[in-house]
């Protein structure tokens, strides 16, 4: 690391403002998966503002080393015939790298290295060479540990689709959808060691058009986590980043839905595509 950067989270702590010690450029590195839907989106988003800043795009490996028969069948009795056959040319695609993330950061000129375990120490030695300041996940498969959490002195931001402290947990689209609501939110906030719990840095309501299928309002809130990340490295540069409460006691999480909730979404109206 830096001489004159500080050790530690510049986020502990629940609430207020934090002046940063360091007046250089930040380094930011963002770990994701090779997904064909929503983070080609979202770095396209960020890169097109801020690839000033994004030193590298880390593709981790899913910790179960999913293949992609394996994709579809998780995703079989969940979605419609169509979007079934849409979703598995999409996926064979990302996985030839015709699109995805590599694609995207290639285009900005960032390097993209594959990481096959984020919390071997391998890997945050790769992290202090490249003397990282701000880690970020964007659907990141694996679950970060205490000590890569407190590794970047300007610690580690995760983007939700999702209007923390509501519909913490999968696909917040969904469930969104599924419960009728009339608008979602997208949040960027600070990462510990509980799912989607740390503090809220921004976040930014989406209204959910009439008829919206999941797919589309998943793409719209993947475009705007890649513009509030942008604004988040805007605000730590102008030391301006201010936190506000993401109360554990208002949480709401959902998990992966079952093939009798997605039925049930299909006949209450529902769609994918």
């Amino acid at each position: 690391m830096r001489g004159n950067a500080r050790r530690g989270s510049i986020f502990d702590g629940n609430q207020g403002e934090y002046m940063r010690e360091d007046n250089g450029a930040i380094r930011a590195a963002i770990i994701t998966q090779q997904a064909a839907v929503g983070v080609p989106l979202l770095l396209e988003e960020l890169l097109k503002r801020r690839a000033d800043s994004i030193v590298t795009v880390f593709i981790a490996d899913h910790p179960q080393a999913r293949g992609p028969l394996a994709t579809l069948r998780r995703w079989t009795g969940r979605l419609d015939p169509l979007s079934f056959l849409c979703y598995g040319v999409s996926h064979v695609a990302v996985k030839l790298s015709v699109t995805g993330p590599r694609r995207v950061a290639r285009r900005y000129a960032v390097e993209v290295e594959r990481v096959r375990e984020i919390n071997a120490a391998e890997f945050h030695e790769r992290l202090r060479k490249l003397q990282i300041d701000l880690l970020i996940s964007a659907a990141c498969p694996q679950i970060f540990g205490a000590e890569l959490l407190a590794l970047p002195p300007l610690g580690c931001l995760n983007v939700h689709s999702g209007p923390l402290p509501r519909y913490r947990g999968m696909l917040p689209t969904f469930w969104a959808l599924y419960r009728g609501e009339q608008a979602t939110a997208v949040t960027v906030h600070v990462m510990n060691e509980r799912l989607d719990d740390g503090p809220i840095v921004l976040q930014e309501t989406v209204a959910i058009r009439e008829g919206e299928t999941q797919a589309h309002l998943m793409r719209r809130c993947k475009s705007a986590g890649g513009r509030l990340l942008a604004r988040t490295i805007d605000l730590l540069e102008l030391d301006a980043v201010e936190l506000r409460e993401n109360p554990r006691e208002e949480a709401t999480y959902y998990s992966f839905p079952t093939p009798r909730q997605a039925r049930d979404f299909r006949r209450g109206g529902g769609r994918w595509r």
